[in-house]
């Protein structure tokens, strides 16, 4: 799968968009799945980052009608797999950027019995959410992190492939972990205790990862000749925008409870903690946090996710798709002005006339301090 870098230079001039999209009746990961094609007419996928289910989208098939003798295309645990890439017409050939693998959750037909079929999509974190446990689950404390994640992903997907970026998987919790209900509250809570960020991929793995570094741009997003940026907008607000993390760790056992608070401490920042901003704090429990490492940690997680200059940017573009959340670009105006920013919000469209929509936070120089 190509990069963001191996389309910045295909996307600049003229090129010839491809798209695919296939069924799949058994669960498979990989950039490259074996399923038969769809008639693909249109459609868009869009990851956020702030969701909980990071790739959404819809798509308008050609296709029959989901029967008895065929549920293909109904929602009844039916995938879809998506892609778009970009023909270079040299010997590269297509570059394709996996855009990952989705759920039906619904099938519709405007024009009953002759028309296209419109499909609404999740990623694989939808079923997590809806496979809820059928009673109370319990891991004793000494209990390796990685194993509760297999546990918990595995029952629903007995074949999913689970990634994480370092040893933290051999990590024991500190306490007994009960969970009611909900499977994906047990992957969250064990996600900010790590000081993780936690998505299925586009090739169908469910990752812990640590946030990518965002210092260093990896496309431009320029106006004017030359350039990519179709239209952009820009706004400045205080909502959801806070300078300091308090986490705690506490449950209903002996031990001591730990607590961190991470804070902006650049002086330079518009956010500065204790400066004209203010001191506006979050507030993060849980249980799992047992060890003061595991505080800090999840405290400069949370407080990164967020800290940036309270400057939301929209851009249209032409299509890279390869561009995903967290993923620092920079802007550059018609003006000149040049911006970091990371992309929070981008939708990747699956048709030839439609630009990519990307919604921003800018980034500035930011010092992390932790009590």
């Amino acid at each position: 799968m190509a990069s963001v870098q191996a389309f910045a230079g295909p996307v600049s001039g003229s090129h010839a968009a491809k798209f695919r999209a296939q069924v799949l009746n058994t669960f498979q990961t990989g950039s490259d799945p074996s399923g038969p094609d769809l008639r693909l007419i249109t459609g868009s996928v869009e990851f956020d980052a702030t969701a909980s289910i990071r790739a959404s989208g819809s798509v308008t098939v050609v296709g029959d009608w989901p029967r008895a003798t065929n549920l293909d295309l109904g929602p009844y645990g039916t995938e879809v797999f998506l892609s778009r890439g970009v023909d270079t017409g040299g010997a590269e050939g297509i570059l394709w950027s996996s855009l990952g693998y989705f759920r039906i959750n619904e099938t519709s037909q405007a024009d009953a019995a002759n028309g296209p079929l419109s499909l609404d999509l999740d990623d694989r974190m939808a079923t997590i959410i809806d496979s809820r446990f059928l009673q109370p689950r319990q891991w004793l404390q000494g209990t390796a992190v990685g194993d509760i994640v297999t546990e918990v992903v595995t029952e629903v997907y007995p074949n999913a492939a689970i990634i994480w970026d370092d040893d933290s998987d051999l990590s024991e919790i500190g306490r007994s972990l009960i969970a009611e209900e909900s499977r994906y509250e047990v992957l969250f809570t064990i996600a900010e205790g790590l000081g993780k960020i936690f998505y299925w991929d586009n090739i169908g793995r469910l990752s812990f990862l640590t946030a990518p570094d965002e210092d260093t741009p990896i496309w431009e997003v320029k106006a004017g000749a030359g350039g990519v940026m179709v239209n952009a907008d820009r706004s400045i607000s205080r909502d959801g925008i806070y300078n300091a993390v308090v986490v705690t760790g506490e449950g209903a056992d002996q031990i001591t409870p730990v607590r961190a608070v991470a804070y902006d401490a650049q002086e330079s920042s518009p956010t500065f903690f204790g400066g004209p901003f203010g001191r506006i704090p979050k507030f993060y429990s849980s249980s799992f946090i047992t060890t003061q490492e595991q505080a800090n940690n999840a405290a400069q997680n949370i407080l990164r996710r967020s800290l940036g200059a309270p400057y939301d940017v929209g851009l249209s573009a032409v299509p890279n798709p390869a561009l995903r959340p967290y993923d620092p670009i920079m802007v550059v105006y018609n003006d000149g002005t040049r911006e970091t920013h990371i992309v929070e919000r981008v939708t990747i469209p699956l048709d030839v006339t439609s630009v990519l929509a990307i919604s921003t936070r800018q980034s500035t120089i930011i010092h992390v301090g932790v009590a």
